[in-house]
């Protein structure tokens, strides 16, 4: 989970199409938020993905979904409140459910930022606070099938490209020259590329990428070396801001 930045209310969402909506809604039950701007306005903010779990939205058997912060259940008259939409995959709007964030509050990334209530550990969100806590069994975001072995298969992904950027440095240090500078260069650019805002599973790639002490090692060098730039510094602060 990383936290977003809401978008602009869809434009049609004005306060008469509200209470239009909303009596709808109460009249009849009716999916009244499954409209297109309010889905295409919501996927947008979220990079196209989960806002909870983070995995992408617009792969083919992914499915998104419009997610109500304050319930339906509990808030009929929030139903196309901008503020309580939320773009979520089936399976985390299914397991929240009709939980009470009023009674169990759970973290909001859109308002909250997640770094202060989880932080994660061997490919597992852990609490920092109650907050942190109601989330993750909320969502079942520690669910070992669906989440936990994709976070590991990034992890694993990430520390064997660490140990060949390592390798790349170590032959540039013996035997210096462009393309092996280029080569370095490239794979941890890469690297930090994929652990920006808009990757899958941000936060995971993020939190093992800068936790790795062989990168750190490997950044330390190339700063040693003249190696590391402004674009890499942006790239790696930007990760550094999402990790768990």
């Amino acid at each position: 989970m990383i936290k977003l930045q809401r978008s602009a209310k869809p434009g049609f969402l004005d306060h008469a199409k509200v209470i239009e909506l909303t009596d709808k809604f109460i009249q009849t039950q009716d999916s009244v938020w499954n409209h297109q701007e309010i889905k295409r306005n919501l996927l947008s903010s979220s990079y196209e993905k989960c806002a909870y779990c983070e995995c992408l939205l617009t792969e083919e058997s992914k499915y998104m979904e419009v997610e109500h912060f304050r319930d339906k259940k509990h808030n009929p008259l929030l139903v196309v409140i901008w503020n309580n939409l939320l773009p979520a995959c089936k399976r985390c709007n299914g397991k929240k459910g009709t939980h009470d964030v009023d009674v169990e509050p759970i973290v909001n990334p859109y308002d909250d930022d997640p770094s202060d209530h989880l932080y994660s550990k061997n490919y597992r969100l852990k609490p920092k606070t109650t907050e942190g806590s109601n989330t993750i069994d909320s969502l079942s975001l520690n669910d070992r099938e669906r989440l936990v072995m994709a976070r590991f298969d990034i992890g694993e992904k990430v520390q064997e490209l660490v140990g060949t950027a390592s390798e790349r440095l170590e032959s540039f240090i013996n035997q210096p020259s462009m393309i092996r500078r280029n080569k370095l260069v490239d794979i941890v650019e890469n690297l930090l590329k994929e652990s920006q805002r808009r990757s899958e599973y941000a936060a995971c790639t993020a939190s093992v990428l800068i936790g790795d002490n062989e990168f750190q090692n490997i950044i330390s060098e190339m700063k040693r070396l003249r190696l590391w730039d402004s674009s890499l510094d942006a790239l790696y602060n930007e990760a550094d801001s999402i990790k768990l």
